[in-house]
């Protein structure tokens, strides 16, 4: 690989994801839009205030509910956009399979550092096959209510 190009890659962004899908997200971002946060279970949306511009945005993300926290996968890493936005406000609105949620209290934290139980198995499995050492944690508030459209 080109060194330029070695050293531009975040640290903790896994080289398949690098190379292979970060490329594809502007074809399938569309797609997925589609289903997040219906009853396909491995991708929600989740809705976000930009920190500069102020702007909502809405990002497919792949999100887990188990011991009260939402586990948000970090493919691209804890400096991809959405995830920059959603720790500098702290709070977030996520849809999963139909249902909206208030998260709020979004940390980083290392997968090798939290009680397996804890973890959903998908996200252990994220961790060992694609390489992503790092989830968002975030806290439910909510009760949780039926999405709209």
């Amino acid at each position: 690989m080109n060194r330029s190009l070695e050293m531009s890659r975040p640290s903790d962004v896994p080289g398949f994801v690098d190379r292979v899908v970060r490329p594809l997200t502007h074809l399938l971002n569309p797609l997925i839009l589609r289903i997040a946060g219906g009853w396909f279970p491995l991708f929600s949306l989740l809705h976000h205030r930009g920190h500069k511009s102020g702007r909502v945005y809405a990002t497919p993300v792949t999100a887990f509910p188990r011991g009260g926290y939402f586990w948000l996968g970090l493919a691209f890493g804890e400096n991809s956009g959405w995830a920059r936005n959603v720790l500098a406000a702290g709070d977030a609105e996520l849809r999963y399979r139909g249902t909206d949620y208030h998260l709020v209290e979004a940390t980083v934290v290392n997968v090798a550092d939290v009680d397996s139980k804890l973890l959903p198995p998908l996200v252990r499995l994220g961790s060992a096959v694609a390489g992503v050492h790092k989830v968002l944690r975030m806290r439910n508030i909510s009760s949780p209510h039926r999405g709209e459209g």
